[in-house]
């Protein structure tokens, strides 16, 4: 008779033996000995161990699919990185090109202020010469010594005519050339007062058009700066093309805004015309695909007719603030690309058209 311990050790054994099994198939049954006793339990141990159970053991699937994945993710952020160098899931951790735009923006905004400066300066010099020539032409002064001898020679004239004609020692050709005299006198005392009047009108014009010239720079600053100019407008006193009215109280869009904006309105542009290449036949999967789903496009000039060559020349355009050119440039854009970017252009074109009408108004 087996005891307790014995079927334990002989269940143990089962188990192990089972296992192999269970690995070629699900339904396999557990192989015991062939003796009678072992299927009998001990009469002196009613707790006698259970039969053993059928254990299967499944091989590969969650682990293998695990690490596949995590194999695949490491190669796509790699390839992302080389692909989209500006540091693709998290954009924005390459900072040279925003301190290349940031420099730039200095440089020009220090451009625009030292023109600002010498426009101001040499307006001041303008009326200071003015106002010394003004200072010297004094039509008071000059008029002055004229009429004291004009009056003396009236004088004369008067003590003349008072007396008796039997004292008069004057024949009629001394009075005749006193008269004469008196004549001249009178026409260069009024030709030298229509000459200073003259000069004083000229001065004044000059004063005039100098302080209009100050006026219209100050315009011109705030406008380019995107500042509003309703008071530089007022202050000019002259007639103002309604355009150039109708933006004075907001201004209009700045050189750095429109610069800004352009990339992005640029990329949704591209994105739209290659959307519509490739569904009329005209463009490859796996172009559209960069275009479309890495943004990828050319910020250099570039020659050609297609949507990234556009783009490119009318960025060049951007960059060197000629809003008038780069519109222009992107009319040759296809029809989804240019309603893409038609909110840039209209912006654009805010600007471009109150320039055009200050300059109209200048003169230049």
């Amino acid at each position: 008779m087996q005891t307790a311990e014995d079927a334990s050790e002989e269940s143990g054994q089962a188990q192990d033996e089972a296992l192999p099994d269970a690995e070629m198939s699900e339904t396999a049954e557990p192989e015991t000995e062939d003796d009678p006793q072992a299927e009998l339990p001990p009469a002196s141990d009613p707790a006698a161990a259970p039969p053993p159970e059928t254990v299967i053991v499944k091989r590969g699937g969650v682990l293998a699919a695990l690490l596949g994945g995590v194999i695949c993710l490491a190669l796509g952020y790699a390839a992302a990185q080389f692909v989209k160098p500006e540091g693709w899931p998290f954009p924005g951790s390459n900072t040279e090109e925003v301190s290349a735009r940031v420099d730039r923006l200095q440089d020009e905004v220090a451009a625009l202020t030292a023109a600002t400066e010498d426009r101001a300066a040499a307006d001041r010099q303008v009326q200071e010469r003015l106002e010394a020539r003004l200072s010297e032409m004094d039509p008071a002064a000059a008029v002055e010594p004229l009429s004291d001898r004009i009056t003396a020679l009236e004088d004369r004239l008067t003590t003349l005519e008072a007396r008796p004609v039997e004292e008069a020692v004057l024949s009629p050709e001394a009075t005749e050339a006193y008269e004469r005299r008196l004549t001249e006198m009178q026409e260069r005392l009024n030709s030298e007062i229509e000459r200073l009047h003259a000069a004083e009108s000229e001065a004044q014009a000059q004063e005039a058009v100098a302080a209009a010239a100050t006026l219209r720079s100050e315009l011109r600053a705030r406008v380019e700066a995107g500042d509003p100019f309703v008071e530089e407008l007022d202050a000019l006193g002259t007639e103002v093309p309604e355009g150039l009215r109708a933006a004075a109280a907001e201004g209009i869009p700045g050189v750095t805004e429109l610069q800004d904006s352009y990339p992005e309105a640029a990329r949704r542009a591209l994105t739209a015309a290659s959307r519509a290449a490739y569904e009329a036949g005209e463009e490859g999967w796996v172009r559209t695909a960069l275009r479309t789903q890495l943004g990828l496009r050319s910020t250099r000039p570039k020659v050609g007719d297609d949507p990234d060559a556009i783009l490119s020349r009318a960025e060049q355009s951007v960059r060197e603030a000629d809003f008038a050119e780069a519109i222009a440039t992107l009319e040759a854009l296809p029809e989804a690309g240019r309603a893409e970017m038609q909110p840039w252009i209209d912006t654009a074109q805010r600007r471009v058209d109150v320039l055009t009408a200050l300059n109209d108004m200048s003169g230049q």
